[in-house]
């Protein structure tokens, strides 16, 4: 007797369909790439600076490695701040691996990666998602040199209308995207790293959580100088969101302004998630999310998205580089997802994708 599992159908099909070759792939990743720039409007950009002017603002011992706090220009007439991680052992001689670390919406958000508290002094709080683990700490003491960049519209460069509001950014800006100019910043964040003589610039990785995580896929999927990503907590789609204009909203925080007459007209977005997680393929990718963050619907799906996403890397001969982590925890870093992070990126930035090198048969220490 012979059993025919039941076919799968989803929402995300449409990524591979018609693809039966590595070239057709190819082809249609390009195809992809044009609309992912396109949709962070990435031709509005301005020219990056030609040197990004690196100061060491301060230097201190975090324990046990060295925290620097530098900033660097962005814009002709813009710098952006970040926080280095920087171990205290000597570096290996091709230099140590590294992991440009992405935080989410609270305003102090880079320092607390370090496990720092918020700025003595600081006028505007600390709201913001409780992001669970100090992640930058974590990989630094396991011998990665991390930067934590703050980004473009909190802390040192917090707008007058407060934290993680973008009207000002559109007011200068008004043909960009907040995204475009998250990918802007990052990508010379990623220069900063890649740039640094104890740092390997071929084993660049890339980690956040929540509007962090969606930076790391954004990133990823516009730079392949990153080799390894693991964001945490991300929103899943575009096309089954229960709320898609918590994209283009016209207040606070709006990520894709331009979306916001497509949503109403309910229009398909011309680059959903799926394609952007398919960017990054075949480099490493580890997904982590919580079925009970947001509508768990919409989790489901994308759990089946990623089904799609590793018959992908199947096509591209690269199963082990893909893989995905569900928990119940919630809008959270549980332990199994900062362990699982972890073991990703030494499997992939120092061992070379062996299946057991990211392993040291103990837990990572966790405080």
């Amino acid at each position: 007797m012979q059993w025919n599992p039941t076919p799968i159908t989803t929402s995300w099909d449409d990524l591979l369909e018609g693809i039966d070759s590595v070239d057709a792939w190819n082809e249609k990743c390009g195809a992809i790439r044009r609309r992912f720039l396109s949709l962070i409007r990435a031709q509005a950009a301005p020219e990056p600076p030609t040197s990004p002017d690196l100061s060491v603002e301060r230097e201190w011992d975090g324990g046990g490695f060295t925290i620097q706090y530098v900033s660097y220009q962005v814009e002709q007439d813009e710098r952006a701040h970040a926080y280095i991680g920087i171990p205290h052992e000597t570096p290996p001689e091709s230099g140590f691996p590294a992991v440009v670390c992405l935080h989410g919406t609270s305003n102090w958000g880079a320092r607390r990666t370090l496990g720092l508290p918020p700025e003595p002094g600081n006028p505007h709080g600390d709201a913001g998602e409780v992001e669970g683990k100090d992640f930058a700490r974590q990989l630094v003491r396991r011998g990665y040199v991390t930067i934590s960049p703050e980004h473009f519209c909190c802390a040192a460069r917090v707008p007058d209308e407060g934290p993680y509001e973008t009207a000002a950014f559109y007011r200068k800006h008004p043909d960009w995207s907040a995204v475009g100019k998250y990918v802007y910043d990052s990508v010379i964040a990623t220069d900063i790293l890649a740039a640094r003589d104890d740092v390997d610039a071929d084993r660049l990785g890339v980690t956040g959580h929540s509007l962090g995580g969606q930076g790391s896929i954004w990133l990823a999927a516009y730079d392949d100088r990153i080799r390894c990503a693991a964001p945490s907590c991300t929103a899943g789609s575009f096309r089954e969101n229960p709320e898609p204009l918590h994209w283009s909203r016209d207040y606070w925080y709006i990520y894709f302004p331009q979306l916001r007459e497509q949503f109403l007209a309910g229009e398909t977005v011309q680059c959903d998630f799926h394609e952007m997680l398919a960017l990054i393929a075949p480099r490493p990718l580890l997904d982590r999310f919580a079925l009970n963050d947001g509508d768990p619907l919409s989790q489901k799906h994308r759990t089946l998205m990623h089904l799609e996403i590793h018959d992908l890397y199947r096509l591209l001969e690269n199963e082990s580089a893909h893989a995905f982590l569900t928990f119940g925890d919630g809008h959270f870093i549980p332990d199994i997802s900062q362990e699982a992070a972890l073991s990703w990126m030494d499997r992939w930035l120092k061992h070379g994708g062996d299946p057991l090198g990211g392993w040291d048969g103990r837990l990572a220490s966790i405080e």
